[in-house]
């Protein structure tokens, strides 16, 4: 079936104007070449040559106007919403992001533009948990020989919270025992070590002889200094 311009344009005409109405200023095509209608040298005998979907899903319905002469209407949602014409040159169109051309041989392009896509925000990095704070490390306040030959080392951990510590070592360095907060006591060979807590931070070590030795005591402060001794009374 010959389809010419003069039937296709009839109907076509009559939508576009209202689509004109609804379209805004800045959204319609622009043609390079003025308008086929315009041009009296130009026939309404125009033949419809082929149908091009467009980039956006619209339709161009290209129509041959004579020798080398195309030209082609623009539809979108079924109204036409504009024609580009071309007579040796290409034709060019853009609408609300669409861009199309009309070749002289009467082949359509089109393509659509992309917007940028937005540039992602890194992610927030966590802050880093401060690393838990390690205890002050023990530091040897005095070493002292005891009444029965052994040694006694004193150790207590700077700052507010302090620890203290007594280690008892015979003279060839075994240890006898280590006195502590939690185990204030140790015994070897009939005496007796006690670590003493007389507050505010401050502790003394008691060297106790056996009853049958003496029972007399030696007491020294953490710098190893002797600040007591109690002799025990002799029974007649």
């Amino acid at each position: 079936m010959r389809v010419t311009r003069r039937s296709a344009r009839t109907a076509a005409v009559a939508t576009g104007a209202v689509a004109a109405l609804l379209l805004p200023a800045a959204g319609a095509f622009a043609a390079d070449v003025p308008d086929q209608d315009q041009d009296p040298s130009v026939s309404d005998e125009s033949v419809l040559w082929r149908n091009v979907d467009l980039a956006d899903g619209s339709l161009a319905k290209v129509y041959q106007d004579g020798p080398g002469r195309f030209s082609a209407d623009i539809y979108a949602g079924g109204s036409l919403i504009d024609t580009l014409t071309t007579t040796g040159q290409p034709a060019y169109g853009q609408n609300n992001g669409l861009h199309v051309t009309l070749q002289p041989d009467g082949t359509v392009t089109s393509w659509l533009e992309t917007a940028p896509k937005p540039t992602p925000k890194p992610a927030p990095k966590p802050t880093p948990k401060p690393a838990p704070k390690k205890p002050a490390p023990q530091q040897a306040y005095a070493k002292i020989t005891l009444p029965d030959g052994n040694t006694a080392k004193f150790f207590k951990s700077k700052g507010p919270n302090t620890w203290p510590r007594v280690e008892i070592d015979r003279p060839n360095g075994h240890a006898v025992g280590t006195l502590d907060l939690k185990h204030p006591t140790a015994a070897h060979h009939g005496w007796t070590y006690k670590l003493v807590d007389t507050g505010k931070h401050r502790y003394e070590l008691a060297a106790i002889d056996t009853p049958k030795q003496g029972a007399d005591s030696w007491v020294y402060d953490f710098q190893g200094k002797l600040i007591e001794k109690y002799t025990a009374q002799k029974t007649a």
